[in-house]
């Protein structure tokens, strides 16, 4: 996921570092920040795999005198970045994140690719229905949960299955005006 985000962040323009880790905050902020320990690794490891490189001649500082690495996308790195545009999101914790950045650089895809990563979403976000909805039943006929309790319970499944619906109807929505878009 991350490596995407940079990769990505590059496709635009050379950056350096410290610009990288400002902007990748923003995105996954306000309650998740990324680690200098996560992000440099990252980054000497791309530089390592010629996905990205060091762009010479740049010369700019921190403003304590130390230098700041300006890195540029390489020819490697744009196919890298089109094939994890293309891969399916594995359905973990950070799916949302992960699909958010795709869509932060949707403009360098085209229409078909785009088509594929929404309709990824939308089966994500429907087999996350389908596991709202079992458990929901699951629940219901739960003999051992307080009948005090047993409201709160499935509220908390209603809350998930309205917020749910509403982006399954957002990423049809979307579907369609790609597919409009295209026919014109």
């Amino acid at each position: 996921m991350y490596e995407l985000y940079i990769l990505g962040e590059l496709m635009d323009r050379p950056l350096h570092g410290y610009l990288l880790h400002t902007i990748l905050n923003r995105v996954v902020g306000p309650l998740r920040k990324i680690s200098w320990g996560v992000l440099y690794p990252l980054i000497h490891g791309l530089e390592e795999e010629n996905l990205i490189e060091e762009v010479q001649g740049v010369a700019d500082t921190d403003g304590r005198g130390r230098k700041k690495k300006t890195y540029q996308i390489t020819k490697q790195g744009k196919e890298r970045f089109y094939r994890l545009m293309e891969e399916p999101i594995e359905y973990k914790t950070d799916y949302e994140l992960h699909f958010y950045i795709k869509m932060a650089n949707l403009d360098h895809v085209d229409e078909d690719v785009k088509l594929v990563i929404y309709h990824q979403y939308r089966d994500y976000l429907r087999y996350i229905g389908r596991h709202i909805e079992e458990l929901r039943n699951d629940v219901v006929v739960e003999k051992n949960i307080p009948p005090s309790e047993l409201p709160h319970i499935l509220s908390v499944f209603e809350h998930r299955s309205i917020h749910n619906e509403l982006s399954e109807n957002w990423i049809q929505k979307k579907i369609e005006e790609l597919k409009e878009k295209r026919l014109k």
